[in-house]
């Protein structure tokens, strides 16, 4: 699905589900679309429809670091993204979290 092993797979769900419950996040890019590497950059989008603040989206960025990781994950937000990006991400996008209500 999008070339994590378990072991990290699971790490970046436990991240997402300690510092974003509330919303739902999709990986898009080439890990979404199967042709990723092992070294490929996690690309995460937070689907939230108002801007999530700096300061939050730094501690999910400095959360991704600290679990040393062997691949970096860039996170952004769906509200701060444009509507041809966000066509991309719709298109290739993977639920990996449902958001928790």
């Amino acid at each position: 699905m999008i070339g994590l092993k378990p072991i990290f797979l699971k790490k970046v769900k436990s991240i997402l589900a300690a510092n974003v419950p509330e919303f739902d996040v999709l990986v898009y890019g080439s890990r979404a679309s199967g042709v990723s590497k092992a070294h490929h950059y996690l690309d995460l989008v937070v689907m939230s429809d108002k801007p999530i603040t700096a300061a939050r989206l730094e501690k999910l960025e400095a959360a991704f670091k600290a679990a040393d990781l062997p691949f970096r994950v860039e996170t952004i937000c769906w509200a701060a993204t444009g509507p041809s990006y966000r066509k991309e991400m719709k298109k290739t996008g993977v639920l990996l979290q449902k958001a928790k209500k």
